[in-house]
């Protein structure tokens, strides 16, 4: 076996599957799908990117297609559930165009991480909250309603006594 010679099972590899795959690719296909319908697996068509270089320009030419393709339809579309399929695909189809991003506030600089870590350090600015007020209230002096009790019972807990009102049906039962 000479030093040019491969071993092992001979490849299916032909120049006619740079077109098909870029056809595929750009009516949609992802490569796994693409390479379903050309009968082989995606292992299959990464190994020919490696060792053919006009295949992998097919692929790299077939994923720009694709995004294409997926724009085109996901723009002519009225239906909110295409618009977030495509968008859906076209996140993972072209992702350094299609991912949310996180904002970073433009005055600090700092990853969301870092404003996390200031925050619960203390050293965040928050935003300023209402003031609080306190509502004053005359006690009144307990008394009979109708057929309930009115009960002042001082557990010693606090300064203040605490009210609870008893009918007259549960202290009969008592």
């Amino acid at each position: 076996m000479g030093a040019n010679e491969r071993s092992g099972k001979p490849t299916d590899y032909t120049p006619e599957a740079c077109a098909l795959v870029a056809k595929l690719m750009g009516s949609g296909h992802s490569l796994t799908g693409a390479a379903g319908a050309m009968g082989v697996s995606p292992e299959t068509l990464r190994r020919w990117m490696d060792t053919h270089e006009e295949f992998r320009d097919a692929v790299s030419r077939g994923k720009a297609a694709r995004v294409y393709a997926l724009e085109r339809r996901m723009l002519a579309s009225e239906n909110t559930a295409v618009v977030n399929a495509c968008r859906f695909a076209l996140i993972n189809a072209a992702p350094g165009e299609w991912q949310a991003k996180p904002v970073v506030p433009e005055e600090t600089g700092e990853s969301p991480i870092q404003q996390l870590a200031r925050q619960l350090s203390g050293n965040a600015i928050r935003p300023r909250l209402p003031e609080a007020y306190v509502i004053e209230q005359n006690p009144v002096a307990p008394r009979a309603l109708g057929s309930q009790q009115t009960v002042t019972i001082d557990d010693g807990d606090d300064d203040k006594p605490r009210f609870h009102t008893i009918s007259r049906e549960s202290h009969e039962e008592e």
